[in-house]
């Protein structure tokens, strides 16, 4: 079984496995507010959650904003 395909806590962050600050999570119901609600997603964060865990794992806020996201090398160029 691969790291991405094994269950993870709704508290762990699927990109950098950080506390995602989930509040629903935290509380065990819904009917509270979290961060998400209120916060940009970024699209290319969205698309670096594994397939198997999307709508099962909340990203972090540092992810969400897209401060984690692995950066281009432009060091060399493309040939």
């Amino acid at each position: 079984m691969t790291e991405s395909s094994q269950a993870l806590p709704n508290h762990v962050c699927p990109l950098c496995g950080g506390a995602n600050q989930c509040a629903p999570a935290k509380a065990g119901h819904l009917d509270v507010a979290c961060w998400c609600t209120t916060t940009p997603i970024s699209p290319q964060a969205l698309a670096l959650i594994p397939p198997d865990l999307i709508n099962k794992a909340c990203l972090c806020p540092r992810c969400a904003g897209g401060l984690n996201l692995p950066d281009k090398d432009t060091s060399s160029p493309v040939p």
